[in-house]
């Protein structure tokens, strides 16, 4: 029987780090973007893996949706050429709201990502704000609609608790209204203050 190995890659870009963030990630230009891609692909080949079977493919940062669905497309070539990835195997994207366009998740699609998540946070303006978020409530709305559009129909919305400032009510109220939207999956997770941050 073959080892079941789960993969995680990270994709150490973002816009702007937020203010809560402790994961290994910054802004960085198009070409080192490019270079991490290459040395990702590279790194993956260096190795055989055939013996592992892969159910579940993760691509998490920083924000994976930086990446043009061709990037992802070339990671995901050299994954399969090194894993024995299972047919119906869970490939997951993290994206950001307001990262996304038709195109990029239309390329996500074809290179067998077939699971997105999308970081809202929180749906209320402020707290957005403080967390240091880009983006605001209505382009998360557009972008987990255009998801839809484009064919995914496992989603999943990550929500932050005790965010300063934050109350029951307005927690709640983003709840009722990522619930409203029928996503496959919530995280919720409560806000952990690390050091430096």
């Amino acid at each position: 029987m073959r080892k079941e190995l789960e993969l995680y890659i990270h994709i150490p870009f973002c816009v702007k780090k937020c203010a809560y963030c402790d994961f290994l990630s910054a802004p960085q230009s198009r070409s080192v973007v490019d270079a991490y891609v290459k040395a990702v692909i590279r790194e993956i080949a260096a190795y055989d893996y055939g013996t592992c079977r892969v159910p579940t493919i993760f691509f998490g940062g920083g924000t994976p949706s930086l990446l043009s669905g061709a990037q992802i497309g070339a990671i995901l070539r050299a994954v399969r050429e090194a894993f024995a990835v299972e047919e119906d195997a869970e490939i997951t994207l993290e994206a950001n709201p307001g990262t996304v366009s038709r195109e990029k998740l239309e390329g996500y699609r074809k290179a067998g990502v077939n699971r997105i998540s999308f970081g809202l946070q929180s749906a209320n303006e402020g707290e957005l704000k403080l967390l240091g978020r880009i983006h605001t409530y209505e382009s998360f709305l557009e972008s987990y609609n255009l998801a839809q559009e484009c064919g995914f129909t496992n989603r999943n919305v990550d929500l932050i608790s005790a965010v300063p400032g934050q109350t029951i009510e307005s927690y709640e109220e983003s709840l009722k209204k990522v619930v409203a939207l029928q996503p496959e999956h919530i995280s919720a997770y409560s806000l952990i203050v690390e050091e430096g941050t």
